[in-house]
């Protein structure tokens, strides 16, 4: 399927459920960002970040949705300024206004991820994504490869994701949670049309939508060969995704990674 198609598919998507995910979020986040240190990373990210000390850095968010978590960054861990990319309309609409009543040093661009203006190439000193990112995106070499040109030298990629092993497992099967439902080695793309509140968990009549499942094999590869060197890969135990937080007691599957990777 041409990317392209892909990525507006999934635009249309995406502009369709942010006005579900504001109204069940519970949190007024136009309110708690004007509160100094207010952040909703969690105690995890916050240290990996802190370790990385980005205090006065420049940082690009791929896939930044709403831009809380960018904002968050600014707002608690003193980085210089944020540049959050995205592909919905409506959510850069809402990042946009969330900055601009907190007064935080971000800007929010709308585009596909593959279209990244060259303008912004060698600009940053952290690229930064986080959950739910990687499945909407089908080609990973050129994901990274556009990541690495946005990175200054010695700049650094961090990657805080879902672990690609939950797709193997049906969210819905609370009976039976870890009963193998699909292939790790999965290619072809998963084409739904049940919707993507997971915030509000509300049935509507749902645009498509288009994800991958990408082994964790093809994510690390495809980092290596943009030209970064991982320097960190931890994997965990604890749900970041608000879908599989049934399988945290058990203990017996990795549900999160991380990977932070330099340039140069």
């Amino acid at each position: 399927m041409d990317r392209k198609k892909i990525s507006e598919t999934n635009r249309e998507a995406w502009n369709e459920v942010t006005p579900l995910h504001q109204k069940a979020r519970k949190v007024n986040l136009e309110e708690k960002f004007k509160e100094k240190n207010f952040s909703v990373l969690s105690t995890l990210e916050t240290t990996k970040l802190q370790e990385i000390n980005v205090k006065g850095m420049k940082i690009a968010q791929l896939c930044c949705n709403n831009g809380r978590e960018l904002l968050s960054i600014l707002n608690s861990l003193e980085a210089e300024s944020g540049t959050g990319f995205d592909i919905s309309d409506e959510a850069i609409k809402e990042a946009t206004k969330l900055q601009r009543s907190s007064g935080l040093n971000c800007s929010f661009i709308r585009t596909d991820a593959y279209e990244i203006d060259k303008k912004y190439y060698n600009s940053f000193d952290l690229v930064y994504f986080t959950v739910g990112a990687l499945s909407w995106l089908p080609d990973l070499n050129e994901l990274f490869l556009i990541s690495s040109k946005l990175l200054k030298p010695k700049g650094q990629l961090f990657l805080y994701e879902m672990h690609p092993f939950l797709d193997m497992f049906d969210p819905e099967n609370k009976d039976d949670p870890l009963r193998i439902s699909e292939s790790y080695f999965k290619e072809e793309p998963w084409i739904e049309k049940s919707g993507i509140d997971y915030l509000g968990k509300t049935k509507y009549d749902a645009k498509t939508t288009i994800e991958y499942s990408h082994k964790l094999s093809d994510i690390m590869t495809a980092i290596i060969k943009a030209g970064l060197k991982i320097t960190e890969f931890n994997e965990y135990p604890h749900d970041i995704s608000a879908v599989f937080q049934h399988l945290e007691d058990k203990k017996m599957v990795p549900l999160s990674y991380l990977i932070i990777a330099g340039k140069g």
